[in-house]
């Protein structure tokens, strides 16, 4: 095998994908310098491709003598359960002992003879088999360990994950033909703007849809993020850690009414007076906040008491909570100390107050959240973590980070893009049978009604672009859908929480196919649909919007379109019967209107929409493509909450939807 020909087949056996098709349907071929970069990143010591046929048989001797996938899938209710195992083709015996999730253990076993199927590899003229032994048919849902004792005394293992047919589906939860209001929650406030962004306001948000007639409530996400002077991310898809919530929400002074205030601090711009959240100031005060609390502490025993039972079972908090600690004293971990660099469990730095207010901080977060009744909120889950952060500082080997998750170029990224956080390892998660994948999916579906999966292809490949490298240069590195589709199916039935997947522009069919067969929502957004001069119509099992919070709200998406667009699209509302044929031709919330009555009306699951809309607001919440030189992630709204119920014109807007979902036209 000459020297380039084993470095493709390397990177295929590794998982990366030689080729791929861009949105305009040309066909890239991975070039040889990417392919040893993406392979170092994997981890594979390579630096020529003459090195690569070596590798690549060390690789196969060790999958050979694993004899087992680390991970298998059975669907409960498809046939019997069955483990498969790969290797020489040793007739006998095999001692199968099962260990389930709850501790059961059972042993058993099986002569193999019948189920073989011998076959030649053809690299190796060793005989193998492909073998199927049997399991109970009544194993429950769950994550189950199986060690497999073979007739020549080797030892294969692996992590069984029995797992429902899908994840909870909108209408057994309640969820069928419902519609929910969306504001990040940076952005709320109540009577002025130097009272908002706290847990609280998300109550309050949740409470007044509720009375409008909705269910759901949707935010961007909820994790922590770094607001020190170094480093410094308001991102929410950056977040410290996809583990643990946001401090910076928390209400202190619900606890503690004596406290001193910890409201946002808010700068002005602009002509319009556009509001900007002051995260770094805001921070201080708030941290200084629950420094205070925690120092209570010791004058409170049964508050202390209370958070010690709390912290007792949940053992990475203590973990957190001096990570965070550490970062205030030394900065990011790059700049930490060789010697506490290397300390996992940062058992050189002793307990501290600081790292006692992050305890507080997760503690309050946890109750206030709770707080805003599950049952109502979407929430959002990021694909990634900050590259300084906590997940990526304790599971290190979990984390590519020669690499930037990113996207190819396009035609709004000509360079391609690089997000910035690397993406996880796809072999060592599933070597330690996807706990990390576990954890987060149970954390953010635990806490919610409804989850978003951003960007949900990353289930199937991930955009993989070298450290140093240009969006340019970047690699599709594929995934095991079929095992991740398992964790979020077993813990979305177990939480009771369903589930839709950012699918938006250019995805493969095999992915939307997933999708479906799984049980997940799609989104469907008005922009990416237009057809015909009007728009297409939502399907069932979506999850339909006039926007997202990278794109321009409606009133600015209007403008943009322009005269002879907007024509056609009052033009087709008129001929459907969602607008007056005889109504003003510049009145946009007659426009909006029947937009609502359009999407309330359809066959979509759940419809979402952005409150700034009913006051036509044209900045939108993030622009794409750019970093901290623009105010992304901090604009408040214009209204505060108790406005919302003052304002005429955003009940009707409310009523018009909640009635078109309901089976009128109001």
């Amino acid at each position: 095998m000459n020297a380039r020909r084993a470095l493709r087949a390397l990177a295929q056996d590794a998982g990366i994908q030689l080729a791929y098709r861009d949105i305009a349907g040309r066909r890239h071929v991975a070039q040889d310098e990417s392919l040893l970069a993406v392979l170092r990143a994997l981890g594979l010591p390579i630096e020529r491709p003459e090195e690569a046929e070596g590798l690549l048989r060390e690789r196969r001797a060790q999958r050979a003598a694993r004899r087992s996938e680390p991970v298998q899938v059975w669907t409960r209710g498809r046939g019997r359960p069955r483990i498969r195992l790969t290797g020489p083709a040793v007739a006998g015996r095999y001692t199968l002992h099962l260990r389930c999730e709850d501790g059961a253990e059972q042993e058993f076993a099986v002569t193999a003879e019948a189920t073989m199927a011998a076959r030649q590899e053809p690299a190796d003229p060793t005989a193998w088999a492909a073998l199927a032994l049997p399991l109970p048919a009544d194993l429950p849902i769950g994550y189950h360990e199986v060690a497999v004792v073979c007739p020549d005394g080797h030892e294969a293992r692996t992590l069984l994950m029995v797992r429902p047919a899908t994840v909870v589906v909108p209408e057994a939860i309640g969820l069928a033909r419902s519609w929910g209001t969306f504001l990040p929650l940076y952005a709320h406030w109540r009577d002025a703007p130097s009272d908002g962004a706290t847990y609280e306001r998300l109550r309050e948000f949740v409470a007044w849809t509720r009375r409008a007639g909705g269910t759901l409530v949707g935010t961007l996400p909820l994790l922590p993020v770094f607001l020190g002077e170094a480093p410094f991310d308001p991102s929410p898809y950056a977040p410290v850690s996809r583990l643990f919530w946001n401090e910076f929400y928390c209400d202190v002074a619900a606890l503690a009414p004596g406290v001193s205030p910890t409201a946002p601090l808010v700068t002005v711009e602009g002509e319009r007076g556009t509001r900007w959240v002051d995260y770094a100031a805001t921070w201080r005060r708030r941290r200084a906040a629950l420094a205070w609390l925690a120092a209570r502490l010791d004058e409170e025993p049964e508050l202390r008491d209370t958070l010690a039972r709390w912290v007792a079972t949940r053992p990475e908090v203590e973990r957190y909570a001096r990570f965070r600690a550490a970062v205030d004293r030394y900065g990011p971990p790059s700049d930490w100390p060789a010697e506490l660099r290397r300390d996992r469990a940062l058992r050189a730095l002793e307990a501290t107050a600081d790292e006692r207010l992050y305890l507080v901080g997760q503690w309050l977060a946890a109750q206030q959240l709770g707080a805003a009744e599950r049952s109502a909120l979407y929430l959002d889950l990021p694909l990634g973590v900050h590259p300084e952060g906590f997940d990526v500082w304790r599971w290190p080997h979990l984390f590519a980070t020669g690499a930037s998750a990113g996207a190819p170029p396009d035609p709004f990224f000509a360079g391609g893009q690089v997000w910035g956080f690397p993406p996880l390892h796809p072999e060592r998660i599933r070597e330690e049978g996807y706990r990390y994948v576990r954890a987060v999916l149970a954390h953010h579906l635990g806490a919610a009604r409804l989850l978003r999966i951003d960007h949900v292809m990353g289930f199937h490949r991930l955009y993989w672009v070298p450290a140093g490298a240009s969006g340019r240069d970047g690699l599709y590195v594929r995934y095991r859908p079929e095992e991740f589709y398992a964790v979020l199916a077993i813990e979305s039935q177990r939480a009771g929480c369903a589930v839709a997947g950012e699918d938006l522009g250019t995805v493969p069919t095999a992915v939307r196919r997933a999708m479906a067969a799984n049980g997940l929502l799609r989104l469907w957004v008005l922009p990416f649909e237009r057809h015909d001069g009007g728009f297409r119509t939502p399907p069932r099992f979506a999850v339909a919007s006039l926007e997202t919070h990278d794109l321009p709200p409606f009133a600015a998406l209007w403008e943009e379109w322009g005269p002879g667009l907007q024509q056609a699209v009052r033009h087709w509302l008129a001929g459907e019967g969602y607008l007056d044929a005889d109504a003003d031709g510049q009145d946009l919330g007659a426009v909006l209107g029947a937009l609502l009555r359009f999407l309330g009306a359809s066959p979509a699951e759940i419809v979402l929409t952005n409150v700034e809309d009913f006051w036509f607001e044209r900045e939108p919440q993030n622009r794409p493509g750019t970093g901290l030189e623009q105010p992304n992630w901090r604009r408040l709204a214009q209204r505060g909450l108790s406005g919302f119920a003052a304002a005429p014109t955003i009940g009707r807007f409310l009523e018009t939807l909640d009635a078109s979902r309901k089976g009128g036209l109001a």
